[in-house]
């Protein structure tokens, strides 16, 4: 196998064995672990593995050839596939927060709880803030649950819960970040959705004023 070389005028000349290397590394990678992907994922490898191969056997022939579908490869790691991964994270940044209505707000927050034990900061941020849909869908505080986005959650329940806006409105855009945007949660982010919760259980809602108003003197 040629190995790989650097020249200032060329750049550099990966041999086709080692672009699908390269390219292998890059999509296995956890940016491109998305359902969404894999399909758009799958058909750029076997393309770009048939270029390859192809390039294997006509490199004796035709070095240039070789060059040619390396540069291909490396245009494919540093420009379409992110950009593919920013748009289809675009494209998926509205899905409802509570996918199975049939888990209780308590097993959330137990999911929760183990999962920023173990150091998974992720899934505590994704189930903490569904502990919270799902225990104000119980109390009758969010009504359409199963279809509402994170934002729509948090906008919803500034109106019971007006001292804790803030501190929703960032509750909603870390399960954005991490459910669609494809960023790691952090210790602080996952640590505050559960103390976040565990305040909204015991807080006493703010009624309406229309509420107050049909109460008995």
């Amino acid at each position: 196998m040629m190995p790989a070389s650097w020249s200032p005028y060329r750049g550099l000349e990966p041999t086709p064995g080692e672009a699908r290397e390269w390219l292998d590394a890059e999509l296995n990678g956890s940016d491109y672990q998305d359902p969404w992907l894999e399909s758009a994922v799958r058909w750029i490898m076997d393309q770009t593995r048939m270029l390859l191969d192809s390039a294997s056997t006509w490199a004796k022939l035709s070095p240039v050839i070789t060059v040619g579908v390396a540069l291909v490869v490396i245009a494919l790691l540093t420009w379409v596939l992110p950009k593919v991964r920013r748009e289809a994270g675009a494209a998926r940044s509205d899905g409802p927060v509570l996918e199975d209505l049939t888990i209780s707000a308590r097993a959330y927050r137990d999911l929760a709880a183990k999962a920023l034990k173990d150091g998974r900061y992720d899934e505590a941020v994704l189930d903490g803030f569904r502990a919270i849909a799902k225990d104000m869908s119980d109390r009758t505080l969010l009504d359409d649950a199963p279809g509402r986005t994170a934002h729509e959650v948090s906008l919803t329940l500034t109106g019971p819960f007006p001292d804790h806006a803030d501190r929703l409105v960032r509750a909603a855009d870390a399960f954005d970040s991490v459910r669609y945007g494809h960023r790691r949660a952090t210790p602080g982010q996952a640590a505050e959705i559960q103390d976040l919760d565990g305040t909204l259980v015991t807080t006493r809602p703010v009624l309406a004023l229309s509420s107050r108003q049909d109460l008995p003197v």
